[in-house]
């Protein structure tokens, strides 16, 4: 799950292999793919400081990881890939 991006700007900082910190305005947003839902997980870490942003970052980081590898997705299923019941009254 390595990133793709290899040149970052001065407002990004890659976090561990696999996420990325950035700031948006003045506050630090953290952004990871999760390839099993190709989708990404993006957040406000709601700091204006880069050292805290960096360590909400590395904690939502480790909570995210422990999710996928327990079995847990990030996003609910949506309606679509559902299961199809019809209720016959």
């Amino acid at each position: 799950m390595a990133l793709k991006k290899t040149k970052f700007e001065e407002n990004e900082e890659a976090i561990f292999d696999g996420a990325v910190i950035y700031t948006r305005g003045a506050y630090w947003q953290f952004r990871m793919w999760l390839t099993k839902e190709h989708k990404y997980a993006r957040f406000s870490l709601k700091s204006t400081s880069k050292s805290t942003a960096l360590d909400l970052a590395k904690q939502h980081y480790h909570e995210l990881m422990a999710n996928q590898l327990a079995g847990k997705s990030y996003y609910s299923i949506t309606t679509k890939a559902g299961p199809s019941i019809i209720l016959i009254e």
